[in-house]
């Protein structure tokens, strides 16, 4: 893992998710996040079983990465890891947090997360020990119905940013009904999804 950063990359944010596929919506994030939060690499991870999204429709993790490697190309802040794929099994944010901890003992770590996502955080697998290990930055939608914490307390930075309405649910529904799914996503990641036949 550490040869994906260089040695001035001390603020480390992690990105994961299913990206089932990855969309122009979760580029923009990274970005809005990594320039307010002064990150200097944003590393996305895919999973290779999502614990939160037992989903019928989720494409090989090998596509799913191989898509993901082509959305952040052209950005060298934006760097891949495939820890939790060679990993296999479900994959908890904990253990892939501990993991860069280890590799990455000077980095501050912090760790994406959505507000809906941060909503249900208390129902993650070692809640606790994540928020030990990484602060979380909650990419925030203002009307989430969740209560704030009190400012100072624990280790959570909330991110006020562009309402994004594009997700891979629309992706992939657009695209099992024939519809475009032109600037939603990458032309790298359209063209890769039609060679493969994904989500048809």
């Amino acid at each position: 893992m550490s040869g994906f950063f260089e040695s001035g990359d001390r603020r480390i944010a992690v990105f994961g998710g299913s990206f089932n596929p990855p969309h122009l919506g979760h580029l923009i994030i990274a970005e809005h996040v990594r320039v307010h939060c002064q990150i200097d690499r944003v590393v996305w991870i895919p999973g290779y079983i999502p614990p939160h999204k037992k989903d019928r429709e989720l494409a090989s993790a090998t596509h799913r990465l191989a898509m993901v490697e082509l959305v952040v190309a052209d950005n060298p802040a934006f760097v891949v890891s495939d820890m939790e794929i060679a990993r296999r099994g479900v994959s908890y944010t904990v253990d892939t947090l501990e993991a860069l901890a280890a590799d990455e003992p000077e980095a501050e770590l912090f760790l994406i997360i959505g507000g809906d996502s941060f909503a249900a955080f208390d129902a993650w697998h070692k809640p606790e020990r994540i928020k030990e290990l990484a602060t979380l930055i909650v990419y925030d939608r203002k009307d989430n119905d969740y209560q704030r914490p009190i400012a100072g307390e624990g280790r959570v930075l909330f991110v006020d940013g562009p309402v994004i309405e594009i997700s891979s649910t629309m992706v992939r529904s657009a695209i099992q009904s024939g519809r475009s799914v032109r600037y939603l996503v990458p032309n790298t990641v359209k063209a890769y999804m039609e060679k493969n036949g994904l989500y048809a």
